[in-house]
Protein backbone atom coordinates (compact mmCIF):
# COMPACT_ATOMS: atom_id res chain seq x y z
CA UNK A 1 0.00 0.00 0.00
CA UNK A 2 1.35 3.92 -0.22
CA UNK A 3 1.72 3.29 4.01
CA UNK A 4 4.53 0.97 2.74
CA UNK A 5 8.04 2.61 3.44
CA UNK A 6 9.96 2.80 0.28
CA UNK A 7 12.53 0.33 1.21
CA UNK A 8 9.89 -2.52 1.78
CA UNK A 9 8.20 -1.33 -1.53
CA UNK A 10 11.13 -2.04 -3.75
CA UNK A 11 11.66 -5.13 -2.14
CA UNK A 12 7.90 -6.42 -2.79
CA UNK A 13 8.80 -5.31 -6.12
CA UNK A 14 11.54 -7.57 -6.86
CA UNK A 15 9.54 -10.43 -5.08
CA UNK A 16 6.78 -9.82 -7.13
CA UNK A 17 8.62 -10.93 -10.47
CA UNK A 18 9.82 -14.47 -9.37
CA UNK A 19 7.92 -17.27 -9.30
CA UNK A 20 4.98 -18.98 -7.50
CA UNK A 21 4.93 -14.97 -5.85
CA UNK A 22 1.49 -13.56 -5.87
CA UNK A 23 1.84 -9.75 -5.17
CA UNK A 24 -1.79 -7.47 -3.80
CA UNK A 25 -1.38 -3.84 -4.86
CA UNK A 26 -3.46 -0.76 -4.52
CA UNK A 27 -4.17 1.31 -8.06
CA UNK A 28 -1.33 3.46 -7.43
CA UNK A 29 1.57 1.34 -8.11
CA UNK A 30 -0.68 0.65 -11.47
CA UNK A 31 1.91 3.80 -12.64
CA UNK A 32 5.50 4.19 -12.65
CA UNK A 33 6.27 0.79 -11.02
CA UNK A 34 8.44 -0.99 -13.06
CA UNK A 35 7.97 -4.92 -12.67
CA UNK A 36 11.15 -6.40 -14.20
CA UNK A 37 11.56 -10.11 -14.77
CA UNK A 38 15.21 -11.16 -14.54
CA UNK A 39 13.99 -15.29 -13.87
CA UNK A 40 14.41 -17.16 -17.01
CA UNK A 41 12.27 -19.86 -15.97
CA UNK A 42 9.15 -17.34 -15.33
CA UNK A 43 10.20 -15.60 -18.72
CA UNK A 44 9.52 -19.23 -20.40
CA UNK A 45 6.50 -19.77 -18.39
CA UNK A 46 4.96 -16.65 -19.96
CA UNK A 47 6.65 -14.11 -17.63
CA UNK A 48 4.36 -11.62 -15.27
CA UNK A 49 0.80 -11.85 -15.15
CA UNK A 50 -1.07 -8.94 -14.38
CA UNK A 51 -4.84 -8.95 -12.60
CA UNK A 52 -6.40 -6.06 -12.77
CA UNK A 53 -9.59 -6.54 -9.92
CA UNK A 54 -11.56 -2.80 -10.80
CA UNK A 55 -12.69 -0.88 -13.89
CA UNK A 56 -10.62 1.92 -14.32
CA UNK A 57 -12.61 5.39 -14.81
CA UNK A 58 -10.12 6.39 -17.06
CA UNK A 59 -8.51 4.70 -20.33
CA UNK A 60 -5.20 5.91 -19.81
CA UNK A 61 -5.01 4.41 -16.40
CA UNK A 62 -6.07 0.88 -17.06
CA UNK A 63 -3.33 1.06 -19.90
CA UNK A 64 -0.65 2.04 -17.04
CA UNK A 65 -1.88 -0.86 -14.85
CA UNK A 66 -1.30 -3.22 -18.29
CA UNK A 67 1.77 -1.93 -19.03
CA UNK A 68 3.41 -2.83 -15.51
CA UNK A 69 3.86 -6.60 -17.37
CA UNK A 70 5.84 -7.77 -20.73
CA UNK A 71 8.62 -5.04 -19.62
CA UNK A 72 11.23 -4.08 -22.12
CA UNK A 73 10.02 -7.05 -25.01
CA UNK A 74 9.86 -9.79 -22.47
CA UNK A 75 6.60 -12.20 -22.29
CA UNK A 76 3.83 -10.95 -19.91
CA UNK A 77 0.76 -11.49 -19.80
CA UNK A 78 -3.02 -9.35 -18.49
CA UNK A 79 -6.39 -10.24 -17.92
CA UNK A 80 -9.57 -7.87 -16.22
CA UNK A 81 -11.73 -9.61 -13.51
CA UNK A 82 -14.70 -7.63 -12.33
CA UNK A 83 -17.14 -7.44 -9.37
CA UNK A 84 -20.75 -7.17 -10.88
CA UNK A 85 -21.57 -4.93 -8.01
CA UNK A 86 -18.49 -2.50 -8.11
CA UNK A 87 -20.04 -1.83 -12.20
CA UNK A 88 -22.85 0.33 -10.56
CA UNK A 89 -20.54 3.32 -11.05
CA UNK A 90 -20.60 2.85 -14.83
CA UNK A 91 -23.60 0.81 -15.71
CA UNK A 92 -25.66 3.27 -12.91
CA UNK A 93 -28.23 2.04 -10.29
CA UNK A 94 -29.81 -0.46 -12.64
CA UNK A 95 -27.06 -2.35 -13.69
CA UNK A 96 -28.21 -5.63 -11.96
CA UNK A 97 -31.07 -5.17 -14.65
CA UNK A 98 -28.52 -4.07 -17.40
CA UNK A 99 -25.65 -7.04 -16.87
CA UNK A 100 -27.31 -9.78 -17.70
CA UNK A 101 -29.00 -8.09 -21.04
CA UNK A 102 -24.77 -7.59 -21.93
CA UNK A 103 -22.80 -10.82 -23.89
CA UNK A 104 -19.63 -11.55 -22.36
CA UNK A 105 -18.26 -10.91 -25.67
CA UNK A 106 -19.82 -7.24 -26.15
CA UNK A 107 -19.28 -6.64 -21.64
CA UNK A 108 -15.45 -4.85 -22.26
CA UNK A 109 -16.82 -2.63 -25.32
CA UNK A 110 -20.44 -1.91 -23.50
CA UNK A 111 -18.32 -0.33 -20.51
CA UNK A 112 -15.83 1.16 -22.19
CA UNK A 113 -18.57 3.04 -24.04
CA UNK A 114 -20.35 4.22 -20.95
CA UNK A 115 -17.02 5.07 -19.47
CA UNK A 116 -16.66 7.66 -22.23
CA UNK A 117 -19.52 8.99 -22.25
CA UNK A 118 -19.16 9.46 -18.41
CA UNK A 119 -15.54 11.04 -18.92
CA UNK A 120 -17.06 13.10 -21.78
CA UNK A 121 -19.62 14.75 -19.30
CA UNK A 122 -16.34 14.70 -17.04
CA UNK A 123 -14.87 16.85 -19.54
CA UNK A 124 -17.04 19.24 -20.32
CA UNK A 125 -18.01 20.06 -15.92
CA UNK A 126 -14.40 21.00 -16.10
CA UNK A 127 -13.93 23.33 -19.12
CA UNK A 128 -16.91 25.55 -17.12
CA UNK A 129 -15.10 25.00 -13.73
CA UNK A 130 -11.82 26.69 -15.63
CA UNK A 131 -13.61 29.18 -17.66
CA UNK A 132 -14.54 30.28 -13.86
CA UNK A 133 -11.31 29.66 -12.03
CA UNK A 134 -9.78 32.11 -14.97
CA UNK A 135 -12.62 34.82 -13.91
CA UNK A 136 -11.75 34.49 -10.58
CA UNK A 137 -7.46 34.41 -11.45
CA UNK A 138 -8.27 37.84 -12.99
CA UNK A 139 -9.75 39.49 -10.87
CA UNK A 140 -7.00 38.14 -8.53
CA UNK A 141 -4.78 39.80 -10.55
CA UNK A 142 -6.05 43.28 -10.77
CA UNK A 143 -6.56 43.24 -6.91
CA UNK A 144 -2.68 43.01 -6.89
CA UNK A 145 -2.18 45.09 -9.37
CA UNK A 146 -4.14 47.44 -7.56
CA UNK A 147 -2.26 47.04 -4.41
CA UNK A 148 1.09 47.59 -5.93
CA UNK A 149 -0.19 50.63 -7.21
CA UNK A 150 -2.03 52.27 -4.47
CA UNK A 151 -5.50 52.10 -5.90
CA UNK A 152 -7.15 52.49 -2.57
CA UNK A 153 -10.51 52.41 -4.29
CA UNK A 154 -9.94 49.48 -5.91
CA UNK A 155 -8.62 47.40 -3.55
CA UNK A 156 -11.53 48.55 -0.75
CA UNK A 157 -13.99 47.79 -3.97
CA UNK A 158 -12.68 44.11 -4.24
CA UNK A 159 -12.05 43.30 -0.66
CA UNK A 160 -16.03 44.54 0.02
CA UNK A 161 -17.49 42.37 -2.74
CA UNK A 162 -15.53 39.37 -2.23
CA UNK A 163 -16.31 39.62 1.44
CA UNK A 164 -20.02 40.76 1.00
CA UNK A 165 -22.51 38.41 3.11
CA UNK A 166 -26.19 37.75 2.51
CA UNK A 167 -28.84 40.90 2.94
CA UNK A 168 -30.55 40.17 6.37
CA UNK A 169 -32.88 42.84 5.59
CA UNK A 170 -34.04 41.35 1.88
CA UNK A 171 -36.18 38.12 1.73
CA UNK A 172 -33.99 34.93 1.02
CA UNK A 173 -34.37 32.39 -1.95
CA UNK A 174 -33.35 29.53 -0.45
CA UNK A 175 -32.20 25.78 -2.85
CA UNK A 176 -31.22 22.92 -1.04
CA UNK A 177 -28.80 20.17 -3.57
CA UNK A 178 -29.67 16.84 -2.46
CA UNK A 179 -27.76 14.22 -3.88
CA UNK A 180 -27.17 10.97 -4.08
CA UNK A 181 -23.57 10.48 -3.35
CA UNK A 182 -23.09 6.73 -3.88
CA UNK A 183 -20.60 5.34 -5.81
CA UNK A 184 -22.64 5.04 -9.09
CA UNK A 185 -22.99 8.97 -8.71
CA UNK A 186 -19.36 9.91 -9.06
CA UNK A 187 -19.33 11.38 -12.27
CA UNK A 188 -22.13 14.02 -11.85
CA UNK A 189 -20.97 14.50 -8.44
CA UNK A 190 -17.99 15.47 -9.45
CA UNK A 191 -19.65 17.43 -12.23
CA UNK A 192 -22.01 19.73 -9.61
CA UNK A 193 -18.18 19.88 -8.31
CA UNK A 194 -17.70 22.27 -11.31
CA UNK A 195 -20.27 24.03 -12.40
CA UNK A 196 -21.37 24.90 -8.73
CA UNK A 197 -19.80 28.65 -9.43
CA UNK A 198 -21.73 28.66 -12.76
CA UNK A 199 -24.87 28.18 -11.20
CA UNK A 200 -24.81 31.11 -9.04
CA UNK A 201 -22.97 33.25 -11.36
CA UNK A 202 -26.54 32.83 -13.68
CA UNK A 203 -28.51 32.73 -10.73
CA UNK A 204 -27.24 36.07 -9.74
CA UNK A 205 -27.94 37.58 -13.57
CA UNK A 206 -31.39 36.66 -13.24
CA UNK A 207 -31.82 38.50 -9.41
CA UNK A 208 -30.70 41.47 -11.05
CA UNK A 209 -32.98 41.21 -14.40
CA UNK A 210 -36.21 40.82 -11.93
CA UNK A 211 -34.59 43.64 -9.76
CA UNK A 212 -33.51 41.83 -6.97
CA UNK A 213 -30.65 42.18 -4.46
CA UNK A 214 -28.03 39.77 -6.18
CA UNK A 215 -27.25 38.53 -2.38
CA UNK A 216 -30.56 37.31 -1.42
CA UNK A 217 -30.30 33.95 -2.59
CA UNK A 218 -28.50 30.89 -0.89
CA UNK A 219 -28.00 27.56 -1.56
CA UNK A 220 -27.21 24.35 0.60
CA UNK A 221 -25.24 21.09 -0.45
CA UNK A 222 -26.50 18.17 0.64
CA UNK A 223 -25.55 14.38 0.27
CA UNK A 224 -26.91 11.17 1.51
CA UNK A 225 -25.30 7.60 1.11
CA UNK A 226 -26.37 4.05 1.78
CA UNK A 227 -27.70 3.31 5.44
CA UNK A 228 -24.74 1.06 6.23
CA UNK A 229 -22.18 3.60 5.63
CA UNK A 230 -20.83 5.11 9.17
CA UNK A 231 -23.02 8.19 10.48
CA UNK A 232 -20.62 10.89 9.88
CA UNK A 233 -21.19 9.30 6.32
CA UNK A 234 -25.17 8.99 5.85
CA UNK A 235 -25.52 12.87 5.41
CA UNK A 236 -23.50 15.36 4.86
CA UNK A 237 -24.79 18.79 4.85
CA UNK A 238 -23.01 22.75 4.01
CA UNK A 239 -23.57 25.36 5.88
CA UNK A 240 -26.17 28.33 3.65
CA UNK A 241 -23.78 29.87 1.47
CA UNK A 242 -24.31 33.06 -0.47
CA UNK A 243 -20.95 32.39 -2.61
CA UNK A 244 -20.13 29.78 -4.72
CA UNK A 245 -16.75 29.26 -4.22
CA UNK A 246 -17.68 28.84 0.04
CA UNK A 247 -19.97 26.08 -1.48
CA UNK A 248 -17.14 24.95 -3.77
CA UNK A 249 -14.86 24.32 -1.09
CA UNK A 250 -16.94 22.22 1.06
CA UNK A 251 -17.75 19.88 -1.96
CA UNK A 252 -14.65 19.52 -2.68
CA UNK A 253 -14.72 17.24 0.48
CA UNK A 254 -17.06 15.11 -0.76
CA UNK A 255 -16.72 11.46 -2.25
CA UNK A 256 -19.11 9.30 -3.84
CA UNK A 257 -18.88 5.50 -1.95
CA UNK A 258 -21.06 2.81 -1.02
CA UNK A 259 -23.89 1.96 -3.55
CA UNK A 260 -24.59 -1.98 -2.51
CA UNK A 261 -26.87 -1.05 0.64
CA UNK A 262 -30.17 0.66 0.90
CA UNK A 263 -29.76 4.29 0.29
CA UNK A 264 -30.91 6.51 3.09
CA UNK A 265 -32.92 9.28 0.76
CA UNK A 266 -35.44 9.35 3.52
CA UNK A 267 -33.11 10.90 5.68
CA UNK A 268 -32.02 13.79 2.60
CA UNK A 269 -35.11 14.81 1.97
CA UNK A 270 -36.16 14.74 6.51
CA UNK A 271 -33.27 16.93 6.55
CA UNK A 272 -34.99 18.90 3.66
CA UNK A 273 -37.83 19.63 5.21
CA UNK A 274 -35.72 20.71 8.72
CA UNK A 275 -34.41 23.30 6.90
CA UNK A 276 -37.60 24.81 4.91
Amino acid sequence: TEQTSKEERELFVKRSSTIGKVTLLTRTFGRGTDFICRNQQLLLNGGIHVLQTFFSEELSEEYQIMGRTARQGDSGSYRMILLDKELEWVLGSNWNKILPKITVTNLYSELHKQRTTKYEVKCKSKELSIEQCKKEHNLSKEFMKSIIESKIEQVKQFLFIQNKGPNINTTKSRTILLMDATGSMSSLLSAAKDTVCTMFERVSIILKEKGFDENCFEMQFVVYRDYDCGLDKILECSNWESKGSNLRTFMNRINSSGGQGNEAIEIGLWNAVQEV
